[in-house]
């Protein structure tokens, strides 16, 4: 019997659903021992029923994987691969990755930041609270110590945020699916 069969249901566009989004006590414990886990870099192309066949012999336990690093949409949520980070960013900014990738292009900078210049400490440049805008940056003729970051460089970063992710160890993974279990029925 598969553990989502003691989720509780929604009704979803008229559509018995089961309840995916359910926050539980079970999983905020095994989340705050960090022994039970080890870290784990995903590679390109890694996918979480995959890695789950690999790490504890059955590829059904993709759902333990997106549970244990508050993945809800594994679509959006997990690691891209580089074919479907071109195509999500020309998608979601309508426009070449190569314009994106540009800070010769004023839509295509995301932000601004401060490096610090050589007199600064890393005390001052971590202190540095100042937000550029595009026109003081352009109105101070590109100021020293400021850089900016484009489009790209900005969702690439947020992208590679999700390579490393959290897997529980295998001798917990029954002890975790009974105390879900029983969560989960006895509310």
């Amino acid at each position: 019997m598969s553990l989502f069969n003691y989720y509780p249901y929604i009704n979803y566009d008229n559509i018995k659903a089961t309840h995916l989004l359910v926050e539980t006590e079970v999983v905020q414990k095994f989340l705050s021992d960090y022994n039970t886990f080890f870290k784990y870099t995903l590679r390109e192309g890694d996918r979480a029923d995959i890695i789950a066949y690999d790490v504890y012999g059955d590829s059904s336990l993709d759902w333990l994987i997106y549970m244990v690093n508050r993945v809800v949409d594994p679509y959006k949520d997990w690691l891209m691969d580089d074919k479907q980070f071109k195509a999500y960013m020309e998608a979601k900014y309508n426009t070449t990755a190569e314009k994106l990738n540009s800070t010769n292009i004023t839509t295509s900078i995301a932000y601004y930041y401060y490096e610090g210049l050589n007199s600064d400490s890393q005390a001052d440049i971590n202190s540095y609270n100042y937000k550029m805008t595009h026109e003081t940056y352009t109105k101070l003729g590109n100021p020293a110590g400021w850089t900016p970051v484009s489009v790209w460089e900005y969702e690439y970063n947020k992208n590679e945020e999700k390579r490393e992710i959290n897997l529980l160890k295998p001798a917990f993974i029954t002890d975790f699916k009974q105390q879900l279990k029983d969560l989960l029925n006895n509310g």
